[in-house]
């Protein structure tokens, strides 16, 4: 009589046991591979990309990149050649790491030799016209995903948060956005045994393959059951590790708080450390799951696919020998990481003890208490306390300015029409209204910059450009606030470059500021007075490199907890965000707050990885 089939939960827990087996196989030489591999990468493969793109900009004559201004010169065609040759070394490098992973889990007794053939006959096959495919699945489905291999060669890939953040602002592009999170989700755990297969097997259609595998839920239903266990783990042991690096900081602060900021620093190296080693064991369980998948289903391989075979060694002294060689070193490897990644953290651990005085901006208002870049908005931003307010000015069809941001109407008037075409009059009749319930009317230039007078509010008003410009646009909106009396009370910024030079031009002794929806390799040349950086890319190497030209720095739009208290610590100068009255309470309670502890918590949260 045929036995039962198991049920998805009973496939799940086989999974899982699976991997703890292949994991637990690993061990000591698992936990080398996880702090060698990011030991190279940190010292060696990502200076060495840092010092191509730097290079790569520099072919073209260029500081640092801006997509907003993206000359062709005589070096641009050696720039494309460069960045393509660093987009195929991090592919190779990142193939690589995993590569070391599978292969260890898959056989982890393998001798020294035996190992590198392996690699090397990985790192060979990678460089065949057949490994393109890899290309798309580890740059593109892992990164925004998050479900698979991890890496600090592709963390931080992801959808900027000025694009997630306009698109969850109305319904329709809500459901949508949604829509395609879910598609890419879907594409990822079906081509989710795509890096175990082409490891692991002789086929060349490592996909194809996949998505074969992993038809119907009785096969990716229990894998992504497993990996959710997995992944909870990891966050429940990344919380338990946070908490234990927080108690000797805090005990400091109580018993001995001159020694509070060191007690911290050296916490956080050692909470680095440890967090790497998580963050490694996490991804190394779900390359585990993956390879029991793939063993569990090889019957369904093609033909010319099966699984490669390995000869094990059979001495098994010789293996435990080999361990006890191995843990000293996997030890001796933690030790200076935590030793280096102190002594990196004792100059931040007191330079973030210092009190911000980070300028909290509401961006378009406070979309709390009214529509973005209307009246109502203003005032909420105001009630709230915000130090200044961002707001966007657009030119109408007969030359006067507006407060709007978008240049069509449809997001927020439900119309298909155009800034551009619509005459001052006619756009200051229209109802606008928002996701929170609010309604209010588009309100001229003049309106909202009297409006802020009255309320002692500075604004940093944007120059948005709809397509209709006057070639005298700014010309002209200089002349409207010098009548106002509010051209020199007010700061400026756009993300176009002409109109910044222009106003500058006009009016030198403006502050003006250049913003930049995507920024890397340094700074580029403006004669702003100060940038504003999309959080994406927003970092501290940035920030450092702004004030080391002598520029201003500001992030926007940031409205996550942990990516505003970090520009806080960071004391970053200008934070544009949709939730000021969170930010300012932060604020607040840096600057009133005592203790190293809450700094550490702070630090943790952006070091500390856990997937």
């Amino acid at each position: 009589m045929r036995g039962k089939r198991p049920s998805i939960w009973g496939d799940t827990g086989a999974l899982l046991r699976g991997a703890l087996q292949l994991v637990r196989a690993g061990g000591a030489r698992l936990c080398g591979l996880i702090l060698v591999t990011q030991l190279l990468i940190l010292l060696v493969a990502l200076p060495v990309i840092s010092w191509l793109f730097r290079e790569a900009l520099r072919a073209n004559g260029m500081a640092g990149l801006d997509l907003g201004q993206l000359p062709v010169r005589a070096g641009f065609p050696l720039t494309v050649s460069l960045i393509v040759a660093i987009i195929v070394l991090v592919f190779w490098i990142l193939a690589l790491q995993f590569t070391a992973l599978v292969v260890l889990l898959r056989w982890p007794r393998l001798s020294g030799r035996q190992y590198v053939r392996e690699l090397g006959r990985v790192a060979r096959a990678l460089l065949r016209p057949a490994a393109l495919p890899l290309l798309g699945y580890l740059f593109v489905l892992v990164p925004l995903t998050g479900f698979g291999f991890t890496s600090a060669l592709t963390r931080g890939l992801a959808i900027p948060q000025f694009i997630s953040g306009e698109l969850f602002k109305a319904p329709a592009t809500t459901v949508g956005f949604l829509l395609f999170l879910l598609v890419l989700a879907w594409l990822n755990v079906r081509f989710s045994l795509t890096v175990p297969v082409f490891i692991l097997t002789a086929g060349r259609r490592p996909l194809r393959t996949s998505w074969r595998l992993t038809s119907g839920p009785r096969t990716w239903a229990p894998l992504v059951l497993a990996a959710t266990v997995v992944l909870a783990l990891g966050s429940l042991a990344g919380s338990v590790l946070a908490a234990i690096a927080l108690a000797p900081t805090a005990a400091a602060d109580a018993l001995l708080p001159p020694a509070a900021a060191g007690t911290a620093a050296v916490s956080l190296g050692i909470a680095q450390v440890l967090g790497m080693l998580l963050s490694g064991l996490v991804t190394a369980g779900i390359a585990a799951l993956l390879i029991t998948q793939l063993r569990r289903t090889a019957s369904r391989l093609p033909k010319n696919g099966t699984l490669l075979q390995y000869p094990e060694p059979s001495r098994a002294g010789v293996q435990a020998a080999s361990a006890r060689q191995i843990v000293p070193a996997v030890l001796a490897i933690a030790v200076v990481l935590a030793i280096g990644c102190s002594a990196a953290g004792w100059g931040t651990m007191h330079r973030l003890a210092a009190a911000p005085e980070s300028l909290v901006l509401a961006h378009r208002g406070f979309s709390a208490g009214g529509v973005e870049n209307t009246l109502g908005g203003l005032d909420a931003a105001a009630r709230a306390g915000a130090d200044l307010v961002e707001m966007d000015v657009m030119q109408t069809s007969d030359g006067g300015f507006v407060a709007m941001h978008d240049a069509q109407l449809d997001r927020l008037a439900g119309r298909p029409d155009a800034v551009k075409d619509l005459t001052l009059a006619e756009l200051t009749s229209i109802t606008v209204r928002d996701a929170n319930g609010h309604e209010d009317h588009i309100p001229s230039f003049s309106a909202y910059v009297q409006r802020a007078q009255e309320l002692e509010m500075p604004l940093l008003i944007e120059i948005k450009i709809g397509g209709g410009e006057t070639p005298d646009h700014v010309d002209r909106l200089v002349a409207e606030l010098e009548e106002l009396g509010a051209l020199n009370e007010n700061i400026y910024h756009s993300l176009d470059a002409p109109s910044v030079e222009r106003l500058k031009l006009l009016r030198p002794d403006l502050t003006v500021g250049y913003t930049m929806a995507f920024a890397g390799g340094g700074i580029p040349e403006t004669v702003a007075d100060f940038i504003v950086v999309e959080q994406w890319t927003a970092t501290a190497v940035m920030q450092d490199a702004a004030w080391g030209a002598g520029l201003g720095f500001m992030a926007w739009t940031v409205n996550d907890e942990a990516g505003y208290r970090e520009h806080l610590r960071r004391n970053t100068d200008g934070i544009i965000t949709d939730v000021p009255d969170l930010v300012l309470a932060a604020r607040a309670e840096m600057q009133h707050g005592s203790g190293m502890a809450a700094i550490l918590f702070d630090a943790l949260t952006r070091f500390v990885t856990v997937v």
